[in-house]
């Protein structure tokens, strides 16, 4: 269960944790994603998932614009948690805002996180796979979200919520469709690098790119699921994110 500690956190309180492991949601996506990772990961393991403007309770707030000034809250929002290790996982587009997150905080506090993890997302500066879907009409838009499992059928099926959804979800894939990566040297941090095993829009060929990004070495893994297999973590990918997170 999560705790609201501010605007920005969600943790899920550990008793005697080594690691915290920041988590960073995929593009329309909230802090909920990963209410079952506590469940599924050790008690060494403390969550402490984002919650970004414009969505679940902070659904009356507009949606990051900017990405520097979006960096810049999170990484302000995370130093109380700095007394422990640090581990980022990012999905899909919350992959990039963890890479984004780490080169922030190691260039401007000195705090580099233990491990990058990544789901499904191509490397910063790789040419993005698929429609640029923030370009889309509503329609289409909803139809090819839902198509990569982002939407479950009842939501598609209740137009209230949908067309509530509908200006995030563009927002957010504005956001990130129309990143640019700024060259910088390569994060001295190991990145594991997770693909669904039926993901139509990331193969192995995508995610080869993180290897430009650290110099200290790519591991990748094939986990079940497709696009967001984060929404649907079975127990052995949970255990090749376990492995990933505490290897020894």
């Amino acid at each position: 269960m999560f705790v609201a500690e501010s605007l920005w956190i969600r943790r899920s309180v550990r008793s005697f944790p080594r690691l915290r492991l920041v988590c960073l949601p995929f593009a329309g996506g909230g802090a909920s994603v990963f209410q079952a990772l506590p469940g599924l990961l050790p008690e060494a393991v403390e969550i402490v998932a984002v919650q970004l403007p414009g969505r679940e309770e902070r659904s009356r707030e507009d949606p990051p614009a900017r990405l520097d000034r979006l960096v810049r809250a999170i990484a302000i929002a995370l130093r109380p948690y700095q007394d422990l290790p640090l581990a980022f996982y990012g999905h899909c587009a919350g992959g990039l805002l963890a890479y984004e997150l780490a080169s922030h905080m190691g260039a401007e506090q000195d705090v580099w996180p233990r491990r990058l993890v990544v789901g499904a997302q191509p490397a910063p500066g790789s040419p993005i796979p698929g429609a640029h879907l923030h370009e889309l009409s509503d329609r289409e838009l909803i139809d090819a979200v839902a198509g990569r499992g982002g939407l479950p059928e009842a939501v598609v099926g209740n137009t209230a919520l949908i067309e509530f959804l509908l200006p995030l979800l563009r927002s957010d894939f504005a956001l990130w469709e129309r990143y640019e990566h700024r060259p910088r040297p390569p994060l001295p941090v190991p990145i594991n690098v997770l693909r669904g095993r039926d993901d139509p829009l990331v193969g192995k060929a995508e995610v080869e790119g993180w290897r430009e990004h650290t110099t200290a070495g790519v591991t990748e893994a094939t986990v079940d699921g497709g696009h967001y297999f984060i929404n649907d973590l079975t127990d052995e990918s949970a255990r090749v994110l376990t492995n990933a997170l505490l290897p020894d």
